[in-house]
This record gives structure tokens, sequence and C-alpha cells, in this order.
């Protein structure tokens, strides 16, 4: 392995990866060009990320991470048995999604927009910045279940500038085995998939379809969002997911899944194309990490993840094409 670092096996859906050093590897640091924006987007454009360890100020993560739990521990998810610092779930819970526990968040919203975030990129994009309103959190507990599917964040942010970037940060200690972040080494570089899956959007539906058609304008009358049934009559049943399968995405793909041992104070950036996943859940802890998105702020923002009341993925989404 890289450095000659030991990593363990890591799983996917329970199926163990390839960790041989050509399937296989770790993120290359750039703590080093942190005062060079130029070399910063040299090394954006060359690998599709930028990883910077221990950037963010970790009395801040750690305070976060602090409220985060207690709102866990709140709602019942959490394991009485042990110190709520701990982070171990109640069993049989499970949690995988929680972008609620993001919502009126002081604390985590002093990492996430403002202080050195922004800093860095402002630093980065050479302007002012602007961010979404929006942040989607993530609790993905043990187990063969929570992985995250391979995808891009292209095909679900698309309506404004595509000069946009997602910056993904733990809330907690994430070692290998813990469910680390993914990214596909060079995949935002391949043009047959940025020219084909990457061209799509989530929420736009066939408005010569008469059935989708007929559910958007009876929800929208309505004045109510989708139910599930509804939902699946308009997405044209795809999620955004490239696949299912992380291994079979590499073998197809090409390049390797690099990830790292992620500790709190940790920041990982990266485009819109580059595709990523995450391994199994391994430990009895919760892996706490959020993703935020940021852009210049001259530049146009997708609506629906702006405002107090963002539209989402919700009907008021939805836009008509012809299929």
């Amino acid at each position: 392995m890289d450095n000659e670092v030991t990593i363990p096996q890591l799983c996917y859906n329970g199926e163990p990866l390839d960790m041989s050093p050509q399937c296989f590897g770790q993120l290359r640091v750039s703590t080093d060009a942190l005062d060079d924006a130029e070399e910063l987007r040299q090394r954006m454009a060359a690998d599709g990320y930028l990883f910077v360890p221990g950037y963010l100020d970790l009395d801040q993560v750690i305070e976060a991470r602090h409220d985060l739990l207690q709102r866990l521990a709140e709602l019942g998810c959490l394991d009485p048995h042990h110190p709520v610092a701990e982070g171990i779930l109640k069993p049989e819970t499970s949690l995988n999604f929680s972008p609620d526990l993001a919502a009126n968040n002081p604390s985590l919203e002093r990492v996430l927009y403002s202080g050195p975030m922004m800093k860095f990129f402002e630093h980065f994009l050479g302007g002012e910045v602007a961010h979404f309103d929006y942040t989607w959190f993530r609790t993905k507990g043990p187990g063969t279940t929570t992985a995250t599917n391979p995808h891009c964040d292209i095909v679900y942010m698309s309506r404004g500038t595509h000069n946009l970037y997602t910056a993904w940060v733990p809330f907690s200690d994430i070692p290998y085995g813990s469910s680390g972040l993914m990214v596909l080494e060079n995949s935002h570089l391949n043009d047959e998939v940025r020219g084909s899956y990457g061209q799509f959007d989530v929420d736009a539906y066939c408005e010569n379809d008469p059935e989708a058609a007929q559910v958007v304008e009876r929800v929208r009358s309505e004045n109510r969002e989708l139910t599930g049934e509804e939902r699946a009559a308009i997405a044209r049943a795809w999620s955004g997911h490239y696949s299912k399968y992380a291994i079979a995405v590499r073998e197809e793909l090409g390049g390797r899944w690099l990830s790292a041992e992620y500790r709190m104070g940790d920041l990982l950036v990266f485009c819109m194309n580059l595709m990523h996943s995450s391994s199994d859940n391994q430990t009895d802890r919760v892996r706490l990490s959020s993703d935020s998105r940021y852009q210049l702020a001259s530049e146009p923002q997708d609506g629906r993840w702006i405002g107090e009341d963002p539209p989402q993925h919700g009907v008021r989404a939805k836009e008509g094409m012809i299929c």
C-alpha cells in the first residue's frame, strides 16, 4: 500500500473490496499547497479532489460533534449503556441519512459556513463565495446496508454553475473499516461517463409521459409532497446513483478506490464529476459526516438547495422534458 501503510480488509455491502495496490490506495494530501491557489486548482483539475488533513478548527468540530450526538441521544438512537460521546447506536437502530440533524444547528454551521472553511474556498475560487443553504448529513451505523452507492454529485445539483464543489467533513474519527469516503481515481476525467450519466438530472421527468405529467400536475395543485408510489411514477426508476456496486464500478471504469484514515478537523473537497462511494461500517460506532456545497457568489445557484425551505428533490423541483 501507499507509504507502506497497512490497511485492513474493507467491504462494500458485505463483499470484500480488492485491496491490492492496483485497486486501492490512499488520498493525496495537499496541505503543502494551501498557500498556492493556482497549485490547488491544478491539483483539483488533475485529481478531482483536495485532501487537507487537520485544516478545520478542531475545537469547533468537537463542539459540533457533541451537539450532534446529544440530538441523537434525545431521539433515542444511542445505546444508554454507553457514554453519549462514544456514539454507539442502540441495538436494532438503523441510521444512514439524517439531514434533520443539520437543521437549526449553530455549532455545525460555524464549522461549515464561517471561519477556515469559507477562507479556504475564497482562496481556492478567487472571489466572494456562496454556499447552499441545505446541508446533507449522514449517520452511518454498523452493518452492510449503509454504504454509499457510487455516484457523482452533478446529477443532483446541475441547474446552477458546474463550478461547484463538495466539502466532505467528518464529525468523528473514521479509521479504516468505519465507512470512510472513497473516491474513484481519475473518474472525473472519464468522457464517456461525463457525456452520458453526467448529463442527467435526477429531478427531470418525461412530460410527454401522460402518467408522469398527471402526477406532477395533481400533486402541485394539491400543494403537497409526493407519495412513494407517485415518486416512482415520475422518477424513471432512477435514484441518481451510477451503480449499486462499488466493486463492479471500479472494474468497469478502472483506477483505484482512494480513501484515508480520517480524523476530526480533516477536509476533503471534490468536484461534481468525481465518482465516490463509501465502504461498510465494520465498527460498533456511528459514522458522522456532512456534505456542503460552495461556489463563486457571482455564478448562478441551483434553486433546489437555496432558501429557508428549499425544494430539494420534492415536487417543486421537478422539471419536464420531452423524452
